[in-house]
């Protein structure tokens, strides 16, 4: 996208902008729509990328720079929706935040849960870099007492609203967990979500080492208090050999695979999350 109207006014984390973008988009392509996903308390069917400066002076949106960012969806009706739009009929201009910028090039791929999984391998380690600030929620659920005769769709304890605690740390339960969950509700090739996340809780993955990982905070506004704590580097991680599954191993590779497209953690619709992964060659282990 080409600027056409600048904008001096302070940006924040610009990954909040592109979820902006979309919302704005898709309340002209179906308003209900637009409303039900932004109001929406579960998984979302889709992902963005912060905005990424092809050519701008000073990193920001002055007339002329060339500004990039990507929307991954996981739901076809979503996908077909986005696309015919952007195709079709493509707006002259698009506002981001105050400025106005031109579509000039729409790039589009899509990516098979079922070939993510079939072409998997059996890895024993990996690295992964968290490029965006990534955060990951616990949830703490109240447990029902063992002998208590009141049935559990009744029991006014497990109708109190469901406690979070956020986890600014690369837990590969919770990452891997959170991928799973995801697979499970868009991908239409699964696996045995359950026996997984027990492999995980067995420590099935394990952080191996880190480097340069770091806590940050991100604005949504430059001039407002509203933020959000994530963190971002390389961390490494290998899958041990006492709890080892070429199956489950399997079903790790495709998942990260499938979580570059996806994003990992809260926030992924703002940025959040972006990862690259890196499988350690099996020269590298032996040596």
């Amino acid at each position: 996208m080409q600027v056409i109207k600048g904008s001096s006014r302070p940006m924040g984390f610009t990954g909040f902008i592109v979820r902006g973008v979309v919302y704005e988009i898709l309340k002209v392509i179906d308003k209900p729509l637009s409303e039900s996903l932004h109001n929406l308390k579960r998984l979302a069917p889709f992902s963005t990328t912060p905005l990424k400066f092809e050519y701008s002076p000073n990193s920001s949106l002055s007339e002329g720079s060339i500004i990039s960012f990507r929307i991954s969806t996981l739901s076809d009706e979503l996908s077909s929706k986005l696309t015919q739009y952007l195709i079709e009929n493509a707006p002259d201009n698009i506002s981001i935040r105050d400025a106005k910028a031109k579509l000039i090039e729409l790039m589009a791929s899509t990516v098979e849960p079922k070939k993510l999984l079939e072409s998997s391998e059996p890895i024993e380690a990996f690295s992964v870099n968290f490029i965006t600030p990534t955060f990951f929620r616990r949830s703490i659920a109240t447990k029902c007492c063992p002998a208590c005769p009141t049935p559990r769709t009744s029991c006014p304890l497990l109708k109190t609203q469901r406690r979070y605690r956020y986890v600014a740390l690369p837990d590969p339960y919770l990452m891997f967990r959170g991928l799973a969950r995801l697979w499970r509700k868009f991908a239409d090739k699964h696996f045995n979500y359950k026996r997984y996340t027990e492999w995980l809780l067995d420590g099935g993955i394990t952080v191996s080492g880190y480097t340069k990982l770091k806590t940050v905070r991100v604005y949504e506004h430059a001039t407002t208090p509203k933020w959000s704590v994530g963190f971002k580097g390389k961390v490494y991680f290998n899958l041990p050999k006492d709890t080892y599954s070429i199956k489950m191993a399997k079903i790790t590779h495709a998942l990260l695979r499938f979580g570059e497209y996806s994003n990992v953690g809260g926030n992924r619709t703002a940025g959040f999350g972006v990862i690259k992964h890196r499988i350690k060659p099996k020269k590298e282990e032996e040596g």
